[in-house]
């Protein structure tokens, strides 16, 4: 049964889109997933099923948030492989060392066009701060996110794509969880 990592977009920001982690485990066990574990309160989802795409994933989550908590919003779905590859092609290894809580990796719905890719890397404003690979975009945010005119609204208005982002911090502990995904499917 293979694993997938789910990220939930806009889960538990303030008052909106309320859900309890505890009962989001229990709905998924209920619902045939199987080993469900999840990180922090804000919509990280590791689980093995039986689906076989990334969009089955999704789509069984999003029914699940609608029809048991009441909430409708995004789910991009990846796999421990690719999770090791946002991982492994960080194009800012500086940040992650020195601030992991200022770069962020958007896990976007599907790839950008290239001529919207292309014009975000020679854009002065973003052009040593955003590098996107694939269907991911990573953000340095240097000193802070608080203020920058780098909003999630912004950078996807310009890529054409909606994603859902993390900090590094949280994309390392995501990496980590599924980090003996071989081994686990075998025992």
């Amino acid at each position: 049964m293979p694993t997938w990592i789910s990220l939930l977009r806009a889960i538990n920001l303030g008052s909106r889109n309320q859900v309890s982690m505890p009962a989001l485990r229990a709905a998924l066990a209920e619902a045939g997933f199987d080993d469900v574990r999840t990180h922090l309160q804000s919509g990280n989802v590791v689980a093995r099923s039986a689906h076989r795409s990334p969009a089955a994933v999704a789509d069984k989550m999003q029914t699940l948030l609608r029809t048991g908590f009441g909430v409708v919003v995004p789910v991009v779905v990846r796999t421990p492989e690719q999770l090791r590859q946002v991982v492994a092609g960080n194009p800012f290894p500086a940040a992650a060392e020195q601030r992991p809580k200022m770069l962020h990796v958007s896990f976007l719905g599907a790839v950008p066009d290239p001529s919207a890719v292309a014009a975000l890397h020679s854009d002065a404003a973003t052009e040593h701060t955003c590098r996107v690979e694939g269907d991911h975009l990573y953000v340095d945010y240097g000193e802070g996110v608080h203020g920058s005119r780098l909003t999630a609204a912004y950078l996807e208005r310009r890529l054409g794509v909606p994603g859902t982002a993390r900090n590094w911090r949280t994309v390392l502990a995501l990496a980590e969880l599924v980090a003996d995904e071989p081994r686990r499917r075998r025992g």
